[in-house]
């Protein structure tokens, strides 16, 4: 059963109604663009598990990156870092020998080589011959630049919040063009300072990059810095710098329009950004990536083929070397591995996109959902709202991964279900307030109509008792005078014929007497009034004194009444004058309901539980289910044309299950129609005092003798 919440929103004003709603859509949207906590919490973790739901594909890694690694086995065999800059400038030299396509080195040279001759000089005191053989050995730091000018290499820096005290000095700067559109980037970033290289080394590099990763607030690396802007300049991320050298741009151009960064243009690739500058990460395991450690290309055991024309990364993955990142996968991956995670993705076209109105999209999706919820949530029953809530979720998730899957974009479809399950929530929870309403009111009214129809019953109770006084009054006088003329009493009644109006007068003053005595003794036990004048009584005197009074009642209609219950005549304990009126009303009703020439039996038998049993039969027009219920009812009689002109009011079996029960006992009523009824008064075992005086059992033996 649908609880609805209509009777809540129904209580407002056409005007109040409207304002509410629309004051919804706009918190609703509001509340989507303010983006409080836990919103973006939940963004992202729909994102990482869309990525673990949806791998990317094998033609995302394709890319050709090489890492040469300074991994545990190098800092084992050639010593702690940081290595003299020589050794590197070997390393270099291996890699340029390899002639790769473009090399990235990401490691920052921000001071001179402390194991260079010059700052050896500077540190030891040493004796002339050994210091003039030290200064004519060339510097490290110029044999690491003469290394790297053998071949395409980029170099990598760092933002860092605030400039160095002793500033270094420039070297290359990145060629970056700006195309501005209506407006400058407010949403690009502005950070203070960069960290950069040495400037001899920076010159003999083809390019310098920005290394530095953007974390989530929950510190795992999601996007991808495309451009980034540091000071007054906009320079580009280490994966960009090094995929421009690659593919031989001689500039990197930036389209800035609006709030930001809309597009970044190598040659002929075109990376589409979010207006901060950046893309999304599409994580993936690197065990794939093509791992050398920096030890085998120092000692030749690996060939230098699988370095040509390939993009080569150097830097280190060794614990405690450098800061380690959680990616959306959830792995612990090195700064070097995200690097070429994030050159794969910009060379595949594998990175995600969140589209610059995603954000208004997911407004409108979250507010359409609200509509929907107003208009159909009380309209449906509970089932049908479980199954809508249910296919609404699967149509947001459904849509959101299908858009993540083919076109690499990212929907939030979060908000929209967040908002749809709150509210069917509140919504339940409106309807669920209006049911108990409700309810509660429908308990009011039922107590309500209770204590009124309980008030009309005592009306009625008393106005049938007051009203059957008054009458008793001068039917008494009627019956008493009539009862005087029939005798004659004061003399003879002339003409003959007044002696039938008497007797008329007399019988029916009788009969209203009867129906007066029945009324009012309906009213006394509806009103609990009536009460038992208990005593022992046999039961046989009883039955036979009723037989004879209906027989003679009734003698015209020519019923033949059997009297089986004399061999059953036990001493009951109860109120007489209630019996009588009791058997009474059965056989009058049995009499009148069986057409002349029928018969009607009074059977007694003792029940196995030692109770007693009196029924009532007759061969008449029995009842039908529902008509003996009907006539369980006080002044109903049986709807039929044989009954049509019988003497009653249908107080006979109300007044006889009343008395019954006010003695412990029940009234059974079994019928067939066209076929008669059994009556059976049952009293139960305590009523039973014995089977009949001497005088009946004297009685009985003689019958038998007989």
């Amino acid at each position: 059963m649908a609880v609805k919440p209509g009777g809540f929103l129904n209580s407002l004003g056409g005007w109040a109604r409207t304002a509410l709603f629309w004051l919804s859509i706009v918190l609703i949207a509001g509340l989507r663009f303010a983006d409080p906590e836990p919103l973006p919490t939940f963004r992202n973790a729909f994102f990482d598990f869309a990525q673990r739901l949806l791998p990317p594909g094998s033609e995302a890694q394709r890319a050709g990156v090489v890492l040469v690694d300074i991994d545990e086995r190098s800092l084992a065999d050639h010593g702690q870092w940081p290595w003299p800059r020589d050794l590197l400038a070997d390393l270099i030299g291996q890699i340029a020998a390899g002639r790769p396509s473009v090399l990235g080195v990401d490691i920052i040279f921000a001071e001179s080589d402390r194991h260079s001759p010059e700052n050896l000089l500077r540190r030891f005191p040493l004796d002339a011959p050994l210091r003039e053989s030290l200064a004519a050995l060339p510097s490290n730091d110029a044999m690491l630049a003469a290394k790297l000018r053998q071949l395409p290499s980029v170099l990598a820096s760092a933002v860092i919040e605030k400039p160095m005290e002793e500033g270094i000095e420039a070297g290359v700067q990145p060629p970056v063009l700006l195309r501005l559109g209506r407006q400058t980037g407010s949403d690009l970033r502005r950070h203070p300072a960069l960290l950069r290289n040495l400037k001899s080394l920076e010159e003999a590099s083809s390019g310098i990059g920005v290394a530095s990763l953007e974390l989530s607030g929950d510190g795992v690396v999601r996007k991808l810095p495309v451009v980034m802007l540091v000071g007054d300049a906009i320079l580009p991320s280490f994966a960009v710098e090094v995929l421009r050298i690659a593919r031989g741009a001689e500039a990197i151009s930036v389209e800035i329009d609006g709030p930001g960064v809309t597009s970044v243009t190598l040659a002929d690739k075109v990376i589409e950004t979010a207006y901060p500058g950046h893309v999304w990460l599409r994580d993936r395991d690197t065990e794939s990536l093509l791992h050398l450690s920096a030890s085998s290309l120092l000692s030749g055991e690996v060939p230098l083929s699988q370095l040509a024309g390939r993009v080569v990364l150097l830097g280190s993955s060794a614990v405690g070397f450098g800061k380690q990142f959680v990616t959306p996968n959830g792995d612990l991956r090195a700064n070097l591995e995200v690097q070429a995670l994030m050159i794969e993705n910009l060379m595949t076209g594998s990175y995600l996109m969140r589209p610059h109105f995603a954000a208004i999209w997911e407004g409108v999706a979250a507010g359409v959902v609200f509509a929907l919820i107003a208009a159909f949530a009380a309209r449906l029953s509970g089932y049908l709202s479980l199954a809508a809530v249910l296919g609404g979720l699967l149509l947001l998730f459904g849509g959101a991964l299908y858009g993540f899957d083919q076109h690499a974009v990212l929907l939030d479809p979060s908000y929209a279900s967040l908002v749809l399950v709150l509210g069917c929530a509140v919504m339940l929870g409106l309807g669920m307030v209006e049911a108990q309403r409700q309810r509660r009111r429908s308990e009011e009214e039922r107590e309500m109509a209770l204590v009124l129809a309980e008030a009309a019953n005592r009306s009625k109770t008393s106005f049938l008792a007051n009203m059957s006084h008054e009458l008793r009054t001068p039917l008494n006088a009627i019956l008493g005078f009539s009862e005087m003329m029939k005798r004659e009493i004061l003399g003879p009644v002339s003409p003959p014929r007044y002696r039938e109006y008497v007797n008329d007068i007399h019988h029916m003053g009788g009969h209203l007497l009867s129906l007066v005595n029945d009324i009012l003794e309906m009213s006394k036990v509806e009103a609990g009034e009536s009460q038992l004048s208990e005593s022992e009584f046999p039961v046989r005197d009883i039955l036979d004194e009723c037989v004879r009074t209906v027989s003679t009642a009734y003698r015209y209609r020519a019923t033949k009444i059997i009297a089986n219950y004399k061999s059953v005549v036990p001493v009951l304990f109860g109120d007489q004058r209630m019996f009588t009126q009791m058997v009474l009303n059965l056989l009058s009703n049995a009499v009148k309901y069986t057409p002349s020439g029928g018969e009607v039996r009074v059977t007694a038998v003792l029940g196995d539980n030692g109770s007693y049993r009196l029924s009532i039969s007759d061969t008449g027009i029995g009842m039908s289910d529902q008509e003996i219920v009907e006539a369980f009812e006080p002044f109903r009689r049986v709807d039929h044309a044989l009954a049509s002109n019988l003497e009653g009011i249908g107080l006979g079996l109300p007044l006889t299950k009343a008395m019954i029960e006010m003695h412990g006992g029940r009234l059974e009523v079994s019928s067939v129609t066209n076929h008669g009824t059994t009556a059976t008064l049952v009293f139960p075992a305590d009523r039973v005092r014995g089977l009949g005086d001497k005088k009946h059992e004297r009685e009985k033996r003689y019958e038998e003798s007989a």
